[in-house]
């Protein structure tokens, strides 16, 4: 997710502003800027993760039934609505709002967020995101793409596999290929706790086995490190060495971290990008598990 950031070449106190000045740097504080976090959108129904954020980057605390998304292709008078959104709350600090959009063809997609204010005042924020034909990821319905994932159980062989500073043996314990063959839901995560840019992926692995805790004898719950050689970028210290993995390749994971649910038939339920809280991953997988 990008940040704006708002930038001085020098220090300037209100004091010596002209009120023009004053005037435009209070309309900056109080402008509220909208991020669409989706790197993977395609034609159909699409999870929609978006936050809301001050100029200075501060979260906008404000109720989700108090705001709504309408989007629109470019071009086009065909306007519709998102439903209304819930707040998940990271458990790092923070959070975001997750909705559903339905997308009926690719190209540019315009997003508009009204914030109704408590006196009554609504606020705009605009968003902009590119909706392609069909997703890079596994698309939901469609057959997981079947691989073998590296397993362990030792603190020797998970140093092998896992970048993680203390991985959770569970995590490792049997491959995804395998896990597919008993016909039992797999929740899977793809990321790199050591390397991530985001420094989501170690809580987003914690999250997924708080979710193993409470569902493991019921599906597999698996963590695939993005790279291949873990252990000879920790010897180093240099990221440049890493080789990504064959899920990174043949998953077409464009980012970090994801997380797939997939169902007792082998086939997508659900896709996560970036940090998802424990309970969005667990309604996915609920239903799952009823369904089966």
């Amino acid at each position: 997710m990008a940040l704006f950031v708002a930038c001085s070449n020098g220090a300037t106190t209100s004091s010596e502003k002209t009120p023009t000045a004053v005037a435009n740097d209070q309309a900056l504080a109080d402008e509220i800027f909208l991020f669409v976090i989706s790197s993977d959108a395609a034609v159909g129904d699409n999870r929609l993760p978006f936050a809301l954020r001050q100029a200075d980057g501060d979260k906008v605390d404000v109720a989700p039934s108090a705001v709504s998304i309408i989007y629109t292709k470019r071009d086009t008078t065909s306007v519709k609505s998102a439903p209304e959104a819930s707040f998940r709350q990271w458990p790092v600090g923070g959070g975001i709002f997750t909705t559903t959009a339905a997308y009926d063809s690719a190209g540019i997609w315009d997003f508009t967020a009204t914030i109704t204010n408590p006196d009554g005042s609504t606020t705009n924020a605009e968003a902009v995101t590119l909706v392609k034909d069909v997703s890079s990821t596994p698309a939901i319905g469609s057959a997981a793409p079947i691989i073998a994932t590296k397993t362990g159980t030792t603190p020797d062989e998970l140093a092998l596999i896992s970048s993680d500073a203390n991985p959770i043996p569970e995590l490792y314990a049997v491959s995804f290929d395998d896990a597919l063959s008993q016909g039992r839901p797999v929740v899977i995560t793809i990321s790199t706790p050591a390397w991530c840019t985001s420094q989501t992926c170690g809580p987003q692995v914690t999250t997924v086995d708080e979710i193993r805790q409470k569902h493991g004898a019921n599906a597999e719950f698996i963590h695939v490190e993005i790279f291949d050689n873990p252990a000879e970028m920790r010897e180093t210290g240099d990221p440049l060495l890493g080789v990504e993995s064959e899920a990174v390749k043949v998953w077409n994971i464009p980012s970090e971290p994801w997380t797939f649910v997939i169902d007792g038939n082998g086939l997508v339920a659900a896709k996560f990008e970036a940090y998802t809280t424990a309970d969005e991953i667990e309604e996915a997988l609920v239903k799952v598990l009823a369904d089966n």
